[in-house]
């Protein structure tokens, strides 16, 4: 696993795990699609399976790597950005 680890980071693991549950997801799908008749409720328990397993690998590689420009943090600068403006703002007013 070095090389997953080294190209990955540190979060491998968790990428490996929610790789490993998606396929799981869509076997359980390809399952119930192998009877001629699928209504949406086959479908259900397959898909949050499938994105379950997708959320863990996206978070795997967002938050487990060591480089900076790897990590979610968009919201957060968004957050911050809009609280030093308002606060620029009131403080503006005050004057």
């Amino acid at each position: 696993m070095s090389w997953l680890e080294e190209n990955i980071g540190e979060g491998y693991q968790q990428v490996v795990v929610g790789f490993s549950i998606f396929i799981i997801g869509a076997i359980l799908g390809w399952m119930q699609a192998a009877d001629d008749m699928m209504s949406a409720a086959d479908v259900y328990m397959p898909a949050v399976v499938m994105l379950s397993g997708a959320m863990i690998t996206m978070l795997g590689l967002s938050f487990g790597t060591d480089s900076e420009e790897d990590r979610t943090d968009d919201l957060m600068n968004a957050i911050n950005e809009l609280t030093a403006r308002m606060n620029s703002m009131l403080g503006s007013e005050d004057e």
